[in-house]
């Protein structure tokens, strides 16, 4: 059996992981810029002003610092802007791998279902062989009830039952009754194992019904 080794998974998982932390920390930047571009807007205004009011010249160190850090925030935008673009592009490439991932994966376990299926089948025939075992059990049951009692009831005008029903067996019966609870695999326990994973409530409750 090949074992699955995921290689493309794993190389798409880092890509993406990577980005994500890459488009956190842009994103941090560039708040912290926003918060130091509107600071040093504020310091220059300021200085401005201050530069009339005392008849001197503005700093030009806060507007150039003001004009370098409008720049960072202006690249970390457009970095953050192109970042998804950037990922989705280099998984366009993988898509092919991904698939040849995924078709790996499913015939890595083909040999665990095959086992699992091949259980459930000789259970199954196990099961029917056991349905037929009752078949031919109750009709012989049902012509040695009449031989016995057939004719001394009738000498004795007794009512005759009909050994068909006695020990009976449904397949008709449709999901299981705690007062009725039947071997017979209905419905119902059927869909739960199937669709829930477990058996009905009523068939956990009667593991040992028929035992003495």
């Amino acid at each position: 059996m090949a074992l699955f080794k995921g290689d493309a998974v794993k190389r798409v998982n880092k890509l993406l992981d990577k980005g994500e932390k890459r488009r956190t920390k842009l994103q941090e930047k560039i708040e912290k810029l926003q918060e130091d571009a509107n600071l040093l807007y504020q310091a220059v205004q300021d200085d401005f002003n201050e530069a009339i009011l005392e008849d001197k010249e503005p700093n030009k160190k806060l507007q150039s610092d003001l004009d370098k850090v409008r720049g960072e925030l202006q690249t970390a935008q457009f970095q953050l802007s192109q970042i998804d673009m950037v990922i989705q592009s280099e998984i366009e490439k993988q898509k092919e791998a991904i698939e040849k991932d995924r078709r790996e994966f499913v015939q890595s376990k083909g040999e665990e279902f095959r086992e699992l299926f091949d259980e459930l089948n000789q259970l199954k025939l196990a099961y029917l062989e056991k349905l037929i075992e009752y078949h031919n059990k109750h009709r012989k049951y049902e012509s040695e009830h009449s031989r016995t009692f057939r004719d001394i009831s009738h000498r004795l005008g007794l009512r005759t039952d009909d050994p068909r029903q006695h020990h009976k067996l449904s397949i008709s019966q449709r999901f299981q009754r705690q007062e009725h609870y039947s071997p017979v695999l209905t419905p119902d326990e059927h869909r739960d194992a199937y669709m829930d994973g477990k058996l009905s409530y009523i068939t956990a409750n009667n593991k040992e019904a028929f035992k003495k």
